[in-house]
């Protein structure tokens, strides 16, 4: 801490002085927000390495029904705000239904992690068993967190999504919110039915094993596997979804999921991780970029999601695995 100690002579003007103390009791003022400012900038998604930032909750409701669980929250994101997920039992189904968010940043290795705020109405679903982490900025954000219990939708293969849209399933969020502080028959069937839905559109959205139409292709062709892998090579540094790839196949996304499985024998996003630091690794080796350059290029929305993803990948960091081949 800066500390500035003025001393006046008996010679000087008292009100000179003051001058002087109010322009540098300004300065300091204005300092303490710069610094203030650059720590929260230098703020990533936690990762365990800091203590997480508080959330301030500005209205909460909770309704449980069918065995969801809906968590109907209001808070206020003008400083930066941890949004942590742990690898519990639950799935869940994230839907952004108000407010303004500015920024935001994610560490998920379950998903695309991009840097591009939601819009109201966007979908996250993670299975169970994955952790998530989120950093944002904004205004307020609404949002609905519902928790689903494996029970409640069997054991099957489940595809994890990121900002999607389904406006049906905004609609039956917003319907169980209208009657949140009702408990008479009529409120109580509408939070049923709707909850009930919203299960099987879970269930019909996220799962692998739907009996397919006839008609509808079920394998991915040879020019269809090279577009893909053309797609995902000039696409390394953008965030890139399982909805936009199957939408190249012309595929619905339970169907592409099936088919990308048994063509590259592992899943769209661990093909396109797989392929990043492969990139990394000979940006490593045939560059002077930094580190942090080296993970923008490649897709990484930080420097630390890069190292510790490329660290489980490779078995060593990226700086010391450019160290053991040069």
């Amino acid at each position: 801490m800066l500390v500035v100690v003025l001393i006046a002579s008996d010679c000087e003007d008292p009100v000179e002085v003051a001058g002087r103390y109010r322009i540098l009791h300004s300065f300091h003022r204005r300092a303490a927000v710069a610094v203030d400012t650059l720590r929260r900038v230098a703020l990533k998604p936690w990762d365990g390495d800091r203590p997480q930032t508080s959330r301030t909750v500005l209205k909460q409701d909770v309704i449980a029904a069918r065995g969801l669980s809906f968590n109907f929250v209001t808070e206020r994101i003008s400083a930066p705000t941890d949004w942590c997920s742990a690898a519990d039992n639950n799935h869940y189904l994230y839907v952004y239904r108000h407010g303004t968010i500015r920024s935001m940043e994610t560490l998920l290795d379950w998903g695309p992690s991009g840097r591009i705020p939601p819009i109201p109405g966007d979908i996250w679903w993670k299975p169970a068993g994955v952790s998530s982490s989120v950093l944002m900025q904004g205004d307020t954000a609404g949002y609905c967190e519902i928790a689903v219990p494996r029970r409640a939708i069997g054991d099957p293969e489940l595809i994890s999504r990121v900002k999607y849209r389904n406006p049906l399933v905004h609609h039956l969020v917003d319907a169980v919110c209208s009657v949140a502080d009702r408990e008479d028959t009529v409120a109580q069937l509408l939070k049923e039915s709707s909850a009930e839905t919203l299960r099987l559109l879970i269930v019909d959205a996220h799962t692998v094993g739907r009996r397919p139409r006839q008609d509808e292709r079920q394998t991915l062709d040879a020019a269809t596997q090279s577009r893909i892998i053309e797609y995902l090579s000039d696409g390394l540094d953008s965030e890139i979804t399982v909805d936009s790839l199957a939408r190249l196949a012309q595929m619905r996304v339970d169907v592409f999921i099936k088919a990308f499985r048994q063509a590259f024998h592992t899943t769209p996003y661990q093909f396109l991780l797989d392929r990043r630091i492969e990139q990394a690794k000979t940006l490593l080796v045939t560059t002077s970029l930094s580190i942090t350059e080296i993970g923008t290029a490649v897709g990484f929305p930080n420097p630390s999601h890069f190292a510790a993803t490329f660290g489980r990948r490779v078995g060593l960091s990226p700086r010391a695995y450019r160290r053991s081949v040069r």
